[in-house]
């Protein structure tokens, strides 16, 4: 069963850029986070309608774990309660996500999104009493590097300069929170779905959907207040605008992105709703660290899609760094213990993968050295 739940966080980290990139393509006109949210959350509502119906078809219906017992709540208060909670911390994070989104490349943005699997850590550690190992710092430590190695074009400035540039790119700087909030919401997610012990699959899959059909609409609540309030302030609407320049209309008109990005709202949707099923019922077969590691481990794809689909240039040193923040992942889920406390690899292993993927950062920081001074001479004659 660990396997399905492998095979299933891997289709999720795919989906889970695919995500992403669709996201980017509506933010790019600008239109408000909010409001794009709102509707992200209402196509992900008609699939999981959809998909209930199917569900009911084949005899399987929802189901909520016994929790809320020790606050002495039913458990469907609880739930509620539950909804609430996500929807605060879950919503926060969507929002600057989109917001990252909005003022990065994708190709600098969602790389930083694997050190949730960092966060997971100290959360893991005191909500689900998961085990940490030697092993698995050394996975954290790849994960950092390669976030440095991101922005070594600045070490002419300072060696501090790239640390310094996470925390000066607004991109990066949501995404830090970003990835903060998400580890927070795993922790607590599994902890919902695996509360009541050990049941079938269908009882599994059956909690991962109810719980993903009631977190949809709590955000999608969640978004439609946001919306409403920051309609409110926004200004009067142009008569006119030009056909050929859509992003320059104020995006945060209730049906202007459906006008001008219909297909990219609707892909958005779908796979926001793909990804949380599958995260969900993969947590219940292997530990939730090890699946945001997985999930995570689609940066390098981001990169790639960045490149390819948004035109981003200067990626080599994301890619680089991208790299190695995936050796990390790979060492973090390596060494990440199961529940007999036995991990596939140990500290030797863990330091030998490190060295490899060190060894090979360093030959490939080498060989793009000039790269970087023919960028940053560009750059110069521009100014």
């Amino acid at each position: 069963m660990v396997t399905l739940g492998l095979i299933l966080a891997c289709f999720g980290s795919v989906f889970n850029v695919l995500t992403d990139c669709s996201r980017k393509k509506i933010l790019d006109h600008q239109y408000d986070a909010a409001l794009i949210g709102f509707w992200c959350k209402v196509v992900a509502l008609v699939c999981y309608l959809i998909a209930l119906g199917v569900l009911i078809a084949c005899g399987v219906g929802l189901a909520l774990p016994s929790i809320g017992a020790s606050l002495k709540l039913s458990p469907a208060a609880a739930f509620l309660l539950y909804l609430l909670l996500n929807a605060l911390l879950e919503g926060t994070a969507i929002m600057l996500n989109y917001r990252a989104l909005q003022v990065s490349p994708l190709s600098l943005c969602v790389p930083f999104m694997a050190l949730t699997p960092v966060f997971l850590l100290p959360v893991g550690k005191l909500f689900l009493h998961e085990q940490i190992s030697a092993g698995m710092i050394v996975g954290v430590v790849l994960v950092v590097i390669g976030s440095l190695v991101i922005n070594r074009q600045l070490v002419a400035n300072g060696w501090l300069e790239p640390a310094k540039a996470i925390l000066r790119e607004k991109g990066s700087r949501y995404m830090l929170i970003v990835a903060l909030l998400l580890a927070t919401t795993a922790a607590l997610d599994k902890w919902f779905v695996t509360s009541g012990g050990d049941v079938e699959f269908p009882v599994r899959l059956s909690r991962a959907f109810t719980l993903s059909l009631g977190k949809c609409v709590m955000l999608m609540l969640f978004f439609a207040v946001l919306a409403w309030v920051r309609l409110r302030h926004s200004p009067a609407r142009p008569e006119k605008a030009t056909n050929d320049s859509p992003s320059i209309v104020p995006g945060h008109f209730f049906l202007e992105a459906w006008r001008v990005v219909p297909t990219w709202l609707i892909l958005a949707g779908v796979f926001e709703a793909i990804v949380l099923v599958l995260q969900l019922t993969a947590v219940q077969f292997t530990v939730a660290a090890v699946v945001i590691s997985i999930k995570r481990s689609g940066i390098l794809l981001a990169c790639l899609l960045g490149w390819f689909m948004f035109k981003e240039r200067g990626i080599t040193d994301r890619v680089i760094g991208s790299f190695v923040m995936l050796a990390g992942v790979v060492v973090f889920f390596l060494t990440k213990p199961d529940a007999q406390g036995t991990a596939m690899i140990g500290f030797v292993g863990a330091t030998g993968v490190a060295a490899l993927a060190l060894a090979g950062m360093t030959v490939a920081l080498y060989l793009t050295r000039d790269w970087n001074r023919v960028t940053a001479t560009a750059c110069a004659n521009k100014a």
